[in-house]
């Protein structure tokens, strides 16, 4: 009986100890099993089995420029160059949510985009190699991307695809990311490039002016080349010109000035200006502007615009309001109801000595009043008008061989670094201005591709593709719970195995 209980124990030790090596030897293959299969897949595939979880999809490129993409012939190639290495890691740097967005471009472009890193400091002949005649200062341009198609370039720093918070970056000298606009400043620059677009916009600088870092961003999103053109006794309006800008004045145009663009306007020239009525600005009556603009039958008004409709008001404040954009231009942009705040009234001005034709862009409801503010901030006494509708944008065309055409607003709402920056670039306010930009150069653009800015919800900039906390669950469900399920389950199975 003895030695029977005996060889029943060492039968069962035996088998304890294949159990044993049996469940160890199936932990490590399964671990050899996981490591050498993400192996493969990440050497077979490589990005092609990587996913953006991003609510808003910050590293994949839309649908919009997916249609764009398979639009282009078979051979087209756009060669995308970042004059820098590739970092390792762009996780919280300047790249973070362009490098990633770059290889979505080649994921799904069919071989048509293609992105190469080219130090110009190892390889200088990188730079005479994209722009032989020297005509983009490339060599001044290192740590930007160049896009080139068939010779012809466009060039993007890592500054043109973000929005920021302007106040902050005042304050502590840092950048404060906002928004993500990366993919509407590329693609559009692609599609700029392929659609042979060029056209050149130039922004008065000088007049006491808040900036114009978001309205230029805008219009160069938009396939338009923009250059700042500073006030001085030597001012001129270069020939090339295709849209003279001014936005947001704190004090009126110089002599020389008017006499440069009044014969830009005989020229048939096209131009956008847009001044509010605000603390900066209430003794300014701007003569100058307004004897500009009076040549196309248009008159500024010092005057502030006030809403007395309940409905039109915003929080119940008279002066931040809502618009109506007129019949003609209520496909300018999604909403027809549009922000205005420190309005000036615009009006017709009876001009007999002017062919130009004018209409109305943005009304105010049939109960708004204006009334003259002084350098206190106080209403003067008896210049409220009577109560009525008025004009807070017009449009004008003159007439003639060379027909120039002109949009003045009384709201700098819609093209303001300040408004732009509190409400995106995807605000229906700057859908309104960019459909003015390409009213006024429709000769000359096509439409672009309508590509929303992204929000960023933190002004950190967190991990690499998958940028928000769905990717650290997947990575921490495939990495870790799983692989601590199986090897709890097998200690589990040689427990109650061995006691059999």
């Amino acid at each position: 009986m003895s030695n029977k209980k005996t060889n029943e124990n060492t039968q069962n030790d035996s088998r304890a100890d294949k159990l044993k090596r049996y469940s160890i030897g199936s932990v490590i293959l399964l671990i050899a099993i996981i490591l050498l299969v993400n192996f493969l897949f990440d050497k077979l595939f490589g990005k092609g089995l990587t996913f953006d979880f991003s609510d808003a999809g910050q590293n994949s490129i839309s649908q919009e420029t997916v249609d764009y993409l398979n639009s282009l012939p078979a051979d087209t190639h756009i060669r995308v160059v970042g004059l820098f290495n590739r970092p390792e890691n762009v996780s919280g740097g300047q790249y973070q949510y362009i490098i990633p967005l770059l290889d979505d471009y080649v994921k799904k472009s069919d071989g048509k985009v293609t992105v190469e890193y080219i130090s110009p400091t190892e390889h200088p002949s990188i730079i005479s190699t994209l722009d032989p005649a020297n005509a983009y200062d490339l060599s001044s341009k290192e740590d930007s991307f160049v896009i080139e198609y068939n010779g012809k370039l466009k060039v993007i720093s890592s500054l043109d695809c973000y929005s920021y918070d302007e106040n902050l970056y005042l304050s502590t000298g840092k950048y404060y990311i906002i928004g993500n606009n990366s993919e509407y400043t590329i693609s559009n620059a692609m599609y700029a490039l392929t659609n042979g677009i060029y056209s050149k916009a130039y922004i008065v600088t000088g007049l006491k002016e808040e900036g114009n870092v978001y309205v230029k961003k805008i219009i160069e999103g938009m396939s338009v080349e923009v250059e700042e053109l500073q006030n001085s006794d030597t001012f001129t309006i270069p020939e090339d010109c295709d849209l003279l800008i001014i936005n947001g004045p704190n004090s009126d145009i110089s002599e020389k000035m008017y006499v440069a663009m009044t014969d830009y306007l005989t020229r048939g020239g096209k131009m956008f200006i847009a001044v509010n009525y605000s603390a900066h600005n209430t003794t300014e009556k701007y003569e100058r502007i307004n004897k500009l603009v009076n040549q196309m039958s248009i008159n500024i008004d010092p005057v502030l615009v006030f809403e007395n409709d309940p409905s039109y008001q915003l929080n119940g404040y008279q002066i931040d309001s809502v618009v109506s954009a007129a019949p003609d231009y209520t496909d300018y942009a999604s909403m027809a109801l549009l922000h205005s705040t420190y309005a000036r009234s615009v009006r017709f001005f009876d001009n007999p000595n002017s062919s130009a034709r004018t209409s109305s862009v943005l009304l105010t409801s049939e109960s708004a009043a204006t009334t003259q503010i002084d350098e206190t901030g106080n209403a003067v006494e008896n210049s409220t008008s009577a109560l009525g509708q008025y004009n807070v944008a017009m449009y004008s065309v003159s007439g003639g061989p060379a027909e120039a055409e002109i949009f003045v607003f009384g709201t700098t709402n819609f093209s303001s670094d300040t408004y732009i920056q509190q409400y995106s670039m995807s605000d229906p306010n700057v859908e309104f201005f960019k459909s003015c930009v390409r009213k006024l150069l429709s000769s000359k653009i096509t439409d672009t591709l309508n590509i929303y800015a992204k929000d960023i919800e933190s002004y950190s900039i967190d991990a690499s593709k998958a940028t928000t906390s769905t990717s650290t669950v997947v990575l921490t469900v495939f990495m870790v719970i799983i692989p601590v399920i199986l090897v709890a389950a097998a200690v589990i199975v040689y427990s109650k195995r061995k006691n059999l």
